[in-house]
């Protein structure tokens, strides 16, 4: 189906550009904006490693991110006029295997990114080690940083998204059955949400300068970011039951695609719009202040 293939590639362009070029952009310019605004000579603080070290950190993300738009390109162009699409997948539409695939590739820079984060607050916290430590009286809840009925929606939708795709294949429960293979990858994904909120709740405090303020709104994006990727992991489950239900393979390809432009915009997106850096406290980074 031309239309198919057609709605697809317009999808993919929007994925293309979402996860390698609109987002990477906005983190850069977020890291490079505190770096010119808050320099290592006012806010020492902030920065454990040599000032060269994070700007060259910064040219090896955007350069990756740039070949990763690139190998992007490149895909698009082999999918519209090269590749045969019967040799990924029977039905002979484009195959799932393409935004799925290069989706991972895409966040892989982000990744490490993240992973970077961890050893700065590691730096960070060895040269505070003879600093005098804050902390707080008493941990925030669950239900203080996030809405009850935000919690309840992720649950509900849970549930809604494996029972209806168990209504779908009339409630088969053999143990290599698609469906339960869908529900124990949806189990797994959300305990693993689960243990990485709980740490986040009741983890170590990873940043020893950042006031308490701050890092319960961190906390409270953190956690709400993961309930949103739980719900949107949930409702595409059920768009993939209705899939099988209504035989809409022409359409899985664009489906994916959608679902990891989705999960990008929901953790990442979420994260850089609602944790600005001219709402956080940078005064604990200067010489000789505590956090509170």
């Amino acid at each position: 189906m031309a239309w198919s293939n057609n709605l697809f590639y317009i999808a993919f362009i929007s994925q293309i550009f979402l996860l390698s070029y609109y987002l990477p952009n906005k983190l850069l310019a977020r890291m490079r904006y505190i770096l010119e605004t808050y320099p290592p000579e006012m806010y020492p603080k902030l920065y454990p490693w040599p000032i060269e070290k994070y700007k060259a950190a910064h040219l090896r993300f955007m350069y990756f991110t740039r070949s990763v738009l690139l190998l992007g390109l490149l895909i698009l162009f082999a999918l519209m006029f090269w590749v045969d699409h019967r040799t990924f997948a029977d039905h002979g539409f484009i195959s799932v295997f393409w935004p799925a695939a290069y989706g991972m590739i895409q966040f892989l820079p982000l990744m490490a990114v993240e992973f970077s984060e961890f050893s700065h607050f590691k730096q960070m916290r060895k040269a505070n080690s003879t600093t005098r430590r804050t902390a707080e009286l008493r941990r925030r809840g669950l239900t203080e940083l996030v809405s009850p009925g935000l919690v309840g929606m992720t649950v509900l939708l849970f549930a809604g998204a494996i029972l209806f795709d168990l209504y779908v294949h009339d409630f088969a429960v053999s143990w290599g059955h698609d469906t339960i293979q869908r529900a124990l990858v949806m189990s797994v994904t959300n305990g693993m949400l689960f243990v990485v909120g709980a740490w986040n709740i009741y983890g170590r405090k990873l940043d020893p300068h950042q006031s308490t303020a701050d890092r319960a709104q961190r906390i409270s994006v953190n956690v709400k970011s993961l309930l949103y990727i739980s719900m949107a992991l949930s409702v595409f489950i059920a768009v993939t039951a209705a899939d099988d239900l209504y035989k809409l393979d022409a359409i899985d390809a664009l489906i994916m695609s959608v679902y990891f432009q989705g999960i990008a915009l929901l953790s990442l997106g979420y994260t850089l719009n609602n944790l600005k850096p001219d709402e956080i406290d940078f005064d604990v980074y200067r010489k000789d202040v505590a956090a509170t």
